[in-house]
């Protein structure tokens, strides 16, 4: 989906921050179909309805306002009927969603995201639910077309506390029936998802033997970064700062991108001496210069996280999970050099250089366990291959003594010969006729793929590239390699001894892969599933989200049962013939 924004910049900022207009999330054709059921009574997911909320609902039916509308009577159009037929129409259609899933070919990532509902100053109905639980399988199919399948839709209401995490994974998988296909689960960062849990969750799935990734959202360690940055600000200061610098109307809860931006235009001011220049500002209350010190240092760091933030979310669409390690060592590398460089030389230095080492005590713990997955999916980008790996860990930024090279390079390896003791794997992928790829506008929300709007390709050219000033990035262009290494006789030694692609900044992997799939088939495969694995349950705009994501306006006074069926209806449903 393409998503426009106003872009401003401050005078003397040092990065270009985006703006970007509260995008509405609900697909008009579904909440037509669902504008009926805003009235019925709750139910629980799995189909288990009860008699007596049955009866209730049919009383309140009975007592609404659609009797006394004659036209809906004649036509025999009541909030019932239309359930009935939503709930009828995803039943019919999950018996051909799993007989898909069955016969697929590759990999999925199930990811977990609670959704919860914020303040509002006014809701369209009665809210009958709060938040929900979405469950999602994410997969590239067959025309290498990044999918993501919603196949739970929850509220949490009849789960018992101690079954609360694995619940929703356990029942997607035993509902599905897809408990050999499953590689890896991506996580939030902030929830309750320890040790214990995590291995509860991994034992209902994967094949046997083999291991399930597990993944954390990166959108939701940029939100904790940020966020440790002005968790000493005073209440009331960025409304102080909007009547100061006059911009606009204050959202109690705008994404961060949007208050770095905000807060980097009053910094700017101050550093002209603007608010004491002007007599206008002298009946207004102003930061004290405590507070200028804690501004400054939000959206210096903040800046950082904002400048790689902005290549995964917001340039070029979707990213695939190749893109991710030579921006996060790009983050890594900037950190590090704010830790190092000590804040500048002044009196501030102290609070700037704790926060700096905060954040990167953080991103280490991130990258640490992220760095395998990440590195190895950066392999599969002809672009870098093992180039870019042995560059990183030849700085020894990580200080270590470049052990990590190999390491990605025996998973590889490892992955690899699982896939080609597979006969079937041995085949080219191929398109089948399961997925009907004749997308509609339902589907343009889950269909990460391909923008040929030629305005909106025009503009991208005229951008900035931020990647100049990506100073380990273009180190990296400028590297000669390490030691020649010795390679065997397979698809990936092969595809390893080929010469690096030119770099391009807009090439697409999958585009890549697809192309190569003749060449490579085992690697192809390898390729596809790896590059499947989402590491962001966020993308875009809401991947700047300061508090949870909320759940469409849609769905909040539906029954439990039908707020499933609609919202598994939009991701999945227009994709089955």
């Amino acid at each position: 989906m393409d998503k426009k924004s106003d872009i401003d910049s401050g005078s003397g900022s040092d990065s270009v921050f985006t703006i970007s207009e509260t995008m509405k999330n609900i697909d008009d054709s579904v909440e037509d179909t669902v504008d009926d059921l805003m009235h019925e009574s709750e139910d629980d997911f799995e189909e288990e309805e009860e008699e007596d909320d049955d009866e209730d609902m049919s009383e309140n039916e009975s007592d609404g306002d659609d009797n006394n509308n004659p036209t809906s009577n004649w036509l025999g159009i009541t909030p019932a009927s239309i359930r009935k037929e939503v709930l009828k129409i995803h039943e019919e259609r999950k018996v051909k969603a799993k007989r898909f899933l069955k016969d697929f070919q590759g990999k999925l990532t199930l990811s977990y995201d609670w959704l919860l509902l914020g303040y509002r100053d006014h809701t369209i109905a009665p809210v009958k639910h709060e938040d929900f639980t979405c469950l999602s399988a994410h997969f590239i199919d067959d025309d290498w077309k990044v999918r993501k399948w919603i196949l739970g839709y929850t509220t949490d209401a009849s789960i018992p506390m101690d079954d609360l995490l694995t619940y929703h994974f356990r029942t997607a998988v035993q509902s599905f029936e897809i408990q050999n296909k499953v590689s890896t689960i991506l996580l939030p960062n902030d929830e309750d998802f320890d040790e214990k849990t995590v291995d509860a969750i991994k034992k209902y799935m994967g094949e046997e033997g083999l291991p399930v990734n597990v993944v954390y959202c990166c959108a939701d360690l940029f939100r904790l970064m940020v966020d440790d940055l002005c968790g000493r600000f005073r209440w009331g200061l960025y409304e102080e700062l909007r009547m100061l610098v006059s911009w606009g109307r204050c959202f109690s809860t705008p994404n961060w991108n949007v208050t770095l931006y905000h807060y980097g235009l009053a910094l700017d001011m101050h550093k002209e001496d603007a608010f004491s220049k002007d007599e206008i500002y002298d009946e207004y209350d102003k930061p004290s210069d405590e507070e200028w010190v804690q501004i400054e240092t939000y959206c210096k760091l903040g800046g950082c996280v904002y400048k790689v933030a902005k290549e995964l979310f917001e340039e070029g669409g979707y990213s695939t999970c190749n893109v991710y390690f030579h921006l996060l060592a790009e983050l890594k590398v900037m950190l590090k050099k704010e830790v190092d460089g000590g804040g500048g030389g002044g009196e501030s230095d102290g609070y700037f250089v704790g926060k700096a080492k905060k954040m990167l005590k953080m991103f280490d713990k991130y990258w640490g366990g992220m760095f395998v997955v990440l590195a190895a999916a950066c392999v599969l980008d002809p672009r870098f291959k093992m180039k870019y790996v042995e560059f990183y860990c030849a700085k020894k930024i990580d200080g270590d003594e470049g052990s990590k090279a190999e390491t990605v390079l025996d998973y590889l390896r490892s992955l690899f010969a699982r896939y080609a003791a597979s006969e079937f794997c041995q085949k080219p992928i191929c398109s089948v006729a399961t997925v009907d790829h004749e997308e509609d506008e339902d589907d343009e929300d889950e269909d990460y793929g391909d923008d040929d709007d030629e305005e909106a390709d025009k503009e991208e050219k005229e951008k900035p590239d931020a990647y100049k000033d990506f100073a380990l990035f273009q180190e990296f262009l400028k590297y000669e390699g390490s030691s020649p290494r010795e390679f065997g006789d397979s698809e990936l030694d092969a595809y390893l001894k080929e010469p690096i692609i030119e770099w391009d900044k807009d090439f697409k992997a999958l585009e890549w892969w697809k192309e190569k799939s003749q060449t490579y088939p085992v690697l192809s495969r390898v390729a596809r599933d790896v590059l499947s694995i989402p590491v962001s349950r966020a993308t875009s705009y809401d991947a700047y989200v300061t508090e949870k994501r909320e759940p469409p306006e849609s769905v909040l006074s539906m029954d439990a049962k039908a707020a499933n069926a609609v919202m598994c209806g939009r991701s999945w449903l227009p994709l089955i013939k």
